[in-house]
C-alpha cells in the first residue's frame, strides 16, 4: 500500500514540524545565545533513566549535573552539555529514599534532595549536601554527605523542587500539590536537630523543578507543561509560558552562559533543550486571558498562615487555570500543527486496521 506508507510519512511529518520548540515571547527573552552554543542534547548514558533533577555545574564548563529520581542509589552524573556524553559519576555515602531534585549553590555546593513522597507519609525528609565533585568517577571524602532533616508545618508533602537564592543563599522547597506551596529553610539550617520548614507562599499545581533567575529577580518553577514566574519576595505568580512538548517535563536549570533555561525529560536517552531566558513583566500586571474554575481555587480553609503572600490579584494559586497565558504566534501554529498530525495520525491507524480486518 504505497499510498498509505506515503500519506503516512507525511502525517508523522506535519506533527514533527508542528511540535514547538521554543516558550518565550520574542518580547519577554534576552538575546538568544548563537546556534553554536544552544544547549540540544540528549543523555547518552543508560544508566540516566529518570532524570529528576538538572543543576548547571559552577565548576565546570558546558556541564549540568543531573539524579535519578526514586530506585537508583546515591549517586549523582555530571554531563557534557555539548554531546550528552556523561563525563562524571559521584557517590556519597548515604540511603536514599526517593530523590527529586538538585541545585548547587554560587559557592559550589552541591545539594541532593531527597525529598519525594508520593504518598505523603514521610515525617522527615532531607537533603545530603557536599562541595561539587570533580569528574570522573569519585566518592565521597570521609564524612561526606552532611544533611538537613527537614520537617513541614502543615504535615507530609511531596515535593520535587528544590531552589536557591543567588542573593541570599536560602533554601527553598516548592511541593508538588493542587495547588503548591514554597516553604523556606532557616536561613542557617541545623545538622543536630530538624529544621521546620516555613510557608512563604502559593505555587503552581504539579510543580516539578524550580530555579532562580541568574539575577535573583523571580524564582521559575516548572510543571509537566508550563513556566511560572515567582517574584522573588512576595511568591506571587507574574507570568505563565508554554514548555515545549515533552513526555515527562520532570527538570529545569540555567543554561551555560547563564542567559538561557535547560528544561528535561524523564526517560533513557531523553532530551535537554535549551529556553529563552524569560523576566519579570515591567508593566502592569496583564490582563487574565483564562477563567479561573472553582475547582482550581484553594478551599476557604487552605488559607496560609498570617503574614504568608497569597496568590497575586487576578492570579490563582493553582497557577495553570488563572494567569495570563503568554503564548506567541508561532508557538500557537506549531502547536495546531501537533494536534492536527496526531488526529491525522489516529485516523491513519483506525482506517489501515479497519482494511486489515477485512
Amino acid at each position: 500500500m504505497p499510498e498509505l506508507r506515503g500519506f503516512a510519512t507525511a502525517v508523522l511529518a506535519a506533527a514533527a514540524v508542528g511540535m514547538p520548540g521554543a516558550s518565550v515571547p520574542a518580547a519577554a527573552a534576552r538575546p538568544a545565545a548563537t546556534a553554536a552554543d544552544r544547549v540540544d542534547f540528549r543523555f547518552e548514558d543508560s544508566r540516566i533513566s529518570e532524570s529528576s533533577g538538572l543543576a548547571l555545574s559552577v565548576r565546570h564548563p558546558h556541564t549540568v549535573w543531573t539524579v535519578n529520581d526514586s530506585g537508583d542509589r546515591a549517586r549523582v552524573f555530571a554531563v557534557d552539555t555539548r554531546t550528552g556524553a556523561t563525563v562524571g559519576v559521584h557517590t556519597f555515602a548515604a540511603t536514599v529514599r526517593d530523590v527529586e531534585a538538585l541545585a548547587i549553590t554560587p559557592q559550589g555546593r552541591m545539594l541532593v534532595a531527597d525529598i519525594g513522597d508520593n504518598g505523603a507519609s514521610r515525617d522527615v525528609v532531607r537533603v545530603f549536601w557536599f562541595e561539587e565533585p570533580a569528574l570522573g568517577a569519585t566518592t565521597g571524602a570521609r564524612g561526606d554527605p552532611a544533611s538537613w532533616e527537614l520537617r513541614y508545618p502543615d504535615g507530609p508533602h511531596d515535593a520535587e523542587a528544590l531552589a536557591v537564592d543567588p542573593q541570599t543563599g536560602h533554601v527553598l522547597v516548592v511541593t508538588k500539590g493542587r495547588p503548591g506551596s514554597v516553604y523556606a529553610l532557616p536561613a542557617t539550617p541545623t545538622r543536630q536537630g530538624v529544621n521546620r520548614l516555613t510557608r512563604v507562599g502559593w505555587a503552581p499545581d504539579t510543580a516539578t523543578d524550580a530555579v532562580f533567575l541568574p539575577d535573583g529577580s523571580a524564582l521559575a518553577v516548572r510543571t509537566y507543561t508550563s513556566l511560572h514566574l515567582l517574584e522573588r519576595g512576595t511568591w506571587t505568580d507574574q507570568l505563565t509560558t508554554l514548555l515545549p512538548l515533552q513526555p515527562q517535563g520532570e527538570t529545569l536549570a540555567i543554561a551555560p552562559g547563564r542567559a538561557a533555561l535547560l528544561v528535561g525529560s524523564e526517560g533513557t536517552g531523553s532530551r535537554v533543550q535549551q529556553i529563552a531566558l524569560p523576566q519579570l513583566p515591567s508593566s502592569a500586571p496583564t490582563t487574565p486571558t483564562t477563567q479561573t474554575t472553582a475547582s482550581s481555587r484553594p478551599s476557604a480553609t487552605s488559607t496560609p498562615p498570617p503574614g504568608t503572600p497569597g496568590p497575586s490579584a487576578g492570579t490563582s494559586a493553582s497557577g495553570d487555570s488563572a494567569l495570563p497565558l503568554v503564548v506567541n504566534r508561532g508557538e500557537l501554529v506549531a502547536g495546531l500543527g501537533a494536534s492536527a498530525g496526531l488526529v491525522l495520525l489516529a485516523l491513519l491507524v483506525v482506517g489501515l486496521s479497519r482494511r486489515h480486518r477485512r
